[in-house]
């Protein structure tokens, strides 16, 4: 009896580490598609100063593992920014599965955000030039939140069911020694 109580606890304790470590891995695939791809407009910009203005003010969150678009609007709000690039600032973890973003007047900066299983708050450098030739800068933040992967799914329906069958079977046996005569 007491050998499979240890082997319960054991077991026990090795499917909470597996479930901790598959909730700490970096993986890049998604089963569940929550949230949904952020489109940021840049709908002004201050020469002056460097500052852009956007469609969403302030701090936009955004899901992992999905993607952000970053675009010019058409219109004389934005008509200085001809070109811009997207740089972490700093030292920032990376956030894209490739590059950082590039986009121009004819072609929006496309990020697709790397799966995470922590949130981070992602502070970035948006350097851009007017239509005089000159380079600005402008930084703006995003909010990433973790996304669902696929092996998170996985643990959260296998380890109820594999702990409620090491359950059953410890305690099965274990009654069923205890109804036996000697």
């Amino acid at each position: 009896m007491k050998r499979i109580v240890v082997l319960f606890i054991v077991a026990q304790l090795l499917l909470i580490a597996v479930f901790y470590l598959i909730l700490n891995s970096d993986l890049d695939f998604d089963l569940i598609k929550r949230g949904r791809d952020i489109t940021i407009e840049i709908i002004g910009s201050n020469r002056p100063s460097g500052k852009l203005q956007f469609s969403d003010p302030g701090i936009i969150e955004v899901t992992a593992g999905k993607k952000v678009i970053w675009k010019i609007r058409d219109g004389e709000g934005a008509k200085d920014v001809q070109w811009f690039d997207i740089e972490p600032k700093g030292d920032q973890p990376m956030v894209f599965l490739c590059d950082p973003p590039r986009g121009n007047r004819r072609r929006p900066a496309v990020g697709y955000l790397r799966n995470r299983a922590t949130p981070v708050d992602f502070e970035y450098e948006i350097f851009w030039r007017d239509r005089d030739g000159n380079d600005r800068r402008h930084d703006p933040k995003i909010a990433i939140r973790p996304g669902t992967k696929i092996l998170d799914l996985l643990i959260y329906i296998l380890y109820p069911l594999l702990a409620g069958i090491i359950s059953y079977m410890t305690f099965r046996k274990q009654r069923s020694s205890e109804t036996r005569p000697t």
